[in-house]
């Protein structure tokens, strides 16, 4: 048994990592995880639904590895597996989903976090009402000054004669 995974398509390493069982398997686990990075790779699906069997016992793993990844993975981390927790192992992501709720333009994080805390009802909606204030007041100053620069960019030389 090698326990190394060798590449986006190494099935019987997963396999092989997920048959020790848990948590004799602990060693492996970052491993494993890092192996989700692209939700495409063949081996990630697998891995999704063996850390959602987990759940309570292996979610600080996972908090940890969204808060250091780029926003797609955090994104599909999100979407793939905090998502799909239980109630009870869910409620201690909470603190870290209002954190990537708030962090908008996050590649879709922020969207995701915020659905899945009004989705599983999982704080107040007077929190979740401030946090979607914040996140408009900020989409609506980039739409501004998007908005601004095209204006100038449009109108000034040598795009002066641009039409739209």
């Amino acid at each position: 048994m090698t326990n190394k995974i060798l590449d986006k398509g190494d099935q019987a390493a997963v396999d092989e990592i997920i048959t020790i069982g848990y948590p004799q398997n602990t060693e492996y686990l970052d491993e494993l995880l890092s192996w989700t990075c692209d939700p495409n790779w063949p081996i990630a699906g697998p891995i999704y639904q063996y850390f959602i069997k987990l759940g309570k016992n292996e979610v600080e793993r996972v908090l940890v590895a969204a808060n250091k990844a780029d926003n797609d993975w955090r994104y599909s981390l999100i979407i793939q597996i905090i998502s799909c927790y239980d109630d009870e192992t869910l409620n201690e992501c909470v603190n870290d989903l209002k954190k990537w709720a708030s962090a908008t333009g996050s590649d879709e994080c922020d969207f995701e976090a915020i659905r899945v805390l009004t989705d599983r009802e999982l704080i107040p909606a007077d929190e979740i009402a401030q946090i979607a204030k914040r996140n408009l007041f900020v989409y609506n100053i980039w739409i501004k000054e998007t908005l601004e620069a095209a204006n100038r960019a449009l109108y000034s030389l040598p795009l002066a004669e641009h039409k739209l």
